[in-house]
């Protein structure tokens, strides 16, 4: 409390009397309270080091209890240029050899050089990544640019980005797949009119245009001349063979890309390029030997002519008869109308219908649209509505010959494949990325680069990390050694100085080291019989009480039980489990040295509130006492003011 000087008249200083009465009875209450506050303070320091000590050898007994210590593998590789893997505890130690054929790519397409000027659409585009599939809606007069960001800002796009490059031509437009894999091809269709700029920028494989040309030649075929169902499975037999075909090609397409690709190497766009050069279809009955325009000709890879026992007619029908074979017996010959004859009948009726509808308009007086419906009225419902049917299909049918023949869209510029690898030189491993996890159980490689042909396959070796266990087991023997040497120094006293530690007599720091001990000298029975103690790993007590390592024992047991080093450390009853109960029940929320840190913190409370409480005292005996003086010095002048008065009188 804070009081200005007062009785400078009389020289009584009121405040000095008043705080030398106060710190008077202050003082001794203060001292014992800041001493038992420093005792606990000091205590409660010395626990939490010891428990510290404790708490980091429980943590790297769980490592242990957990087998991570065990789990970690040594991985090397002889060309970090090519490979790189890295292993876990399912690994098997041992050595492959590992040759990368190829890498995983993302799917790429580009169109030819597009003039600035083109305008688009109106129309859509249907593009897919592999199974997924979403559809850009295309205004009219679109530019490219505005193609471009309707295919990136799709909000369903799986994973497709457009990008256009400026060529030394004009500009590009490039898709390409986020996602590489063989899975993650790109297919774009352009549902438009034949004239409209947007066919520029669909892309189909050779697969799929010569699938598209074939379902429109079987539709034909089925009006013409149908078949019968076991005709209709040759049929399918032979779609397949064209689809085998088709994809053989493909890969004729590929290996030629990449021959051409070398000698064009430097020139701009070298890609699109070389892709233009080599992406030309030979159409089926330029490069296939007894080709028919349908489907449903003779199987391709075992069409043969037939035997001379048949007749001209016979003969004359044979290549164009599905299934057909040398011994197929010749009532197949004379039951099935072929697309010839089929159309021969076609062409008949329509030739007469023309020379009616010619002599019809000759008159004058009917246009050939009427003569040609009036011709058709004549006819039998069902007849008009076959030959109006096989009129559309023709037409259908050409539309789709005229699709395959002009086909102008984007060409394929890099192939999306999968990475794949020859393990051993017997295994062929692959994935859609450059990623092959499991590859070797508990292996997984990360490709970096293809072996050069003529190179030595990359070398894996896996060996187990004895020197991270080694490690681990120094690290514990260290955090034991710390912890004995904390708890001499806390319990103990000062040899020098004769000072005792804050824990000096305290029972827990005896308890904490017999358990441990305790611990250590306790076999393992799941161990194996090799393993049962840790004095078979070389680790032993100094009579100094600390821990020391006889490292020729040790790193005998790593190098020939390291597989069985998890049976001492692991499970539930293992050394690192019975390491960590005998330190939480020291240091867990319930153990011996957590309760005497929460016992020392309520003792703590209690002197912060004596504390206030003698605050509380002092500053009302202060208050009390300065009143005292204070009246005291009031009536003193009042006196001494009487007695000058009365002197004063007496004088005169």
């Amino acid at each position: 409390m804070s009081l200005g000087p007062m009785g400078m008249n009389t020289g009584f200083d009121i405040n000095n009397v008043v705080s030398t009465i106060v710190n008077a009875e202050r003082v001794p209450k203060q001292q014992s309270i800041d001493n038992k506050r420093n005792d606990i303070d000091t205590s409660i320091s010395a626990y939490g080091r010891l428990r510290e000590s404790l708490d980091t050898m429980k943590h790297l007994m769980a490592n242990f209890r957990q087998e991570k210590a065990f789990a970690v593998r040594k991985v090397d590789t002889s060309n970090d240029n090519v490979i790189s893997a890295t292993a876990n505890t399912e690994a098997m130690a041992g050595k492959y050899a590992v040759d990368v054929l190829q890498l995983a790519q993302n799917h790429k397409v580009a169109s030819e050089v597009i003039p600035s000027e083109t305008k688009f659409g109106p129309g859509k585009l249907q593009v897919s990544l592999g199974s997924k599939s979403f559809t850009v809606e295309v205004t009219n007069n679109a530019t490219l640019s505005d193609v471009v960001r309707g295919i990136n800002n799709q909000k369903n796009n799986p994973g497709v980005r457009a990008s256009i490059i400026n060529d030394v031509q004009g500009p590009r437009l490039i898709v390409a797949s986020n996602l590489s894999g063989e899975k993650n091809r790109l297919s774009i269709r352009a549902d438009a009119e034949s004239n409209n700029a947007l066919k520029r920028l669909e892309y189909k494989t050779l697969e799929d245009r010569i699938k598209d040309l074939e379902a429109a030649r079987a539709q034909a075929q089925q009006l013409l001349a149908p078949l019968t169902p076991e005709q209709q499975k040759v049929a399918a037999k032979v779609a397949d063979k064209l689809g085998e075909a088709a994809r053989e090609l493909d890969e004729q397409v590929k290996t030629q890309t990449e021959q051409l690709a070398d000698k064009v190497a430097g020139e701009e766009s070298s890609e699109i390029k070389v892709a233009e050069q080599v992406n030309r279809y030979l159409k089926p009955e330029e490069r296939i030997p007894g080709w028919t325009e349908t489907a449903s000709g003779t199987l391709l890879d075992s069409y043969s002519e037939p035997e001379p026992e048949l007749d001209d007619k016979a003969l004359a029908k044979a290549p164009d008869v599905p299934g057909w074979s040398n011994t197929a017996s010749g009532t197949l010959t004379d039951s099935y109308v072929t697309p010839k004859e089929a159309q021969a009948k076609l062409d008949a009726k329509l030739a007469r219908e023309k020379a009616a509808i010619d002599e019809a308009v000759k008159s004058g007086k009917i246009t050939p649209e009427e003569a040609k419906a009036a011709q058709r009225a004549k006819l039998p419902v069902e007849e008009r509505e076959a030959l109006e049917a096989m009129e559309n299909v023709q037409r259908e049918l050409k539309s789709a010959q005229d699709s395959f023949d002009a086909y102008q869209g984007m060409i394929q510029v890099q192939a999306g494949q999968d990475s794949q690898v020859l393990l051993d030189g017997i295994a062929t491993l692959s994935s859609d990325n450059n990623v092959i996890e499991n590859a070797i159980e508990g292996v997984n490689l990360t490709l970096k680069g293809k072996t050069d042909p003529g190179q030595t396959p990359a070398a894996i070796d896996i060996e187990y990390d004895r020197d991270s266990v080694r490690q681990d087991i120094e690290q514990f023997v260290a955090s034991y050694n710390q912890f004995y040497q904390i708890s001499k120094e806390l319990s103990g006293v000062n040899p020098n100085t004769g000072q005792a530690g804050p824990l000096a007599g305290d029972s827990i720091v005896r308890s904490a080291d017999s358990r441990l001990k305790a611990v250590f000298s306790s076999p393992i029975e799941q161990a194996p019989a090799n393993l049962k103690s840790l004095t078979e790993f070389g680790i032993t007590t100094t009579r100094q009480g600390t821990l020391e390592i006889n490292y020729a024992m040790l790193n005998r047991q790593l190098n020939t039980n390291f597989t069985q080093l998890g049976e001492f450390f692991g499970g539930n009853q293992g050394f690192a489990k019975r390491v960590e109960d005998a330190i939480q029940g020291l240091t867990g929320a319930t153990g011996s040295i957590r309760n005497r840190e929460n016992s020392l913190s309520e003792q703590t409370r209690r002197l912060s509130k004596d504390q206030d409480a003698l605050d509380r005292r002092m500053d009302g005996l202060e208050k009390r006492t300065h009143a005292k003086f204070s009246a005291m010095q009031d009536a003193t002048g009042k006196m001494q003011s009487q007695l000058a008065s009365m002197m004063n009188a007496l004088g005169q």
